[in-house]
């Protein structure tokens, strides 16, 4: 038996949780029970504990409740480096568990500041569960007539949204005939997307101002729809949307650092952009973030490239992600059980 403990209020780890749950069950057959608690359970029986969340000083502090009775793996994401004492009781409670990063990039965080870590085991996606709206597909398709480059993502400091709504002015320019059009799926936060839209005149993007709310049908539907993926932030632990792109052989463009270029590959399955300097953000006296910075002029350059070769991007581009997509398979969770 294994207990899956995560906070349920965060929605990308609750889906998480949920994925690594029917990968486990698909491969046991149903033989093995697991069930999913929120952190906050008071009572969690089970043995084999694997806790999905961010690896920081608190979530480390709290997978003490488990010590020493309990087998505790941590399956772990972050954006930057944990600020905790290399020293202290965080460090100690990482000594008795095992913390599997969910990329290199967090490897790479984790053992900067000394953190114990085993090889990565990258998220996994259901690549055959393509159903998508109909009804929203057709209401997008009525609105949009030209191809579209689409952003799913939260609206934080180091997402880079400004950047991309800027980037999307500069697209929209190149082109005189079948213009593209843009979609923000996001939500109020660090950018005031509807005053930037409106102070620069940016014309063709939709900003739907609904993340988190859309049925996995519903988002299907915007990757299917979409011509290309552009996943505009300075960091990530993984970068999901990415691979639910790569399930409708969709390519992405973001910037030529990890984790972004362990999912994609320059030319082959997206085009990644260079780096043009790292800057530190302090986030919460929890993280240090290295912020991956880029020129906006080559993020538009990139989604110009791809909108315009589309044989190549719809052709060979798409027969390379059909390929590198299968390292993303929900099955990948199953390795985890190897830790138990």
């Amino acid at each position: 038996m294994i207990g899956i403990v995560t906070h349920t209020k965060v929605v990308s780890h609750l889906i998480t949780a949920r994925r690594i749950m029917e990968a486990f069950n698909a491969s046991r057959k149903g033989k093995m029970k697991v069930r999913l608690y929120d952190f906050e359970e008071p009572s969690i029986p089970e043995r084999d504990i694997l806790y999905v969340g961010t690896v920081y000083g608190a979530s480390l502090s709290y997978l003490s409740r488990f010590l020493p009775e309990k087998r505790v793996v941590m399956y772990g994401t972050c954006e930057g480096f944990p600020i905790i004492d290399a020293e202290g009781v965080e460090k100690k409670i990482s000594q008795q568990i095992t913390i599997v990063p969910v990329s290199g990039f967090v490897k790479m965080c984790l053992e900067t500041v000394g953190l114990a870590t085993v090889d990565p085991v990258y998220h996994g996606i259901d690549m055959t569960q393509t159903v998508t709206d109909r009804d929203f597909s057709a209401w997008i398709r009525k609105q949009m007539k030209g191809p579209i480059v689409l952003c799913v993502s939260g609206n934080t400091e180091r997402k880079g949204l400004d950047r991309f709504i800027i980037a999307c002015k500069l697209a929209f320019e190149k082109f005189s005939v079948e213009a593209p059009w843009f979609i923000l799926h996001s939500g109020e936060g660090y950018v005031k997307i509807p005053n930037m839209i409106q102070d620069l005149d940016v014309r063709n993007l939709w900003y739907t101002n609904s993340f988190g709310m859309y049925s996995e049908e519903k988002m299907n539907s915007l990757y299917d729809l979409c011509s290309i993926l552009v996943q505009p932030s300075f960091c990530e632990g993984f970068g999901l949307p990415m691979i639910e792109a790569q399930r409708f052989n969709k390519p992405t463009v973001a910037v030529n650092a990890q984790p972004y270029n362990e999912i994609v590959e320059d030319g082959k399955t997206g085009r990644l952009i260079p780096v043009k300097g790292v800057e530190r953000l302090k986030y919460l006296d929890r993280f240090m973030f290295p912020l991956h910075t880029y020129s906006v002029n080559d993020l538009a350059d990139a989604i110009v490239d791809l909108l315009t070769n589309t044989e190549k991007m719809k052709g060979e581009m798409s027969s390379n992600i059909a390929v590198a997509k299968r390292q993303f398979e929900l099955s990948n969770y199953c390795k985890l059980l190897d830790f138990f």
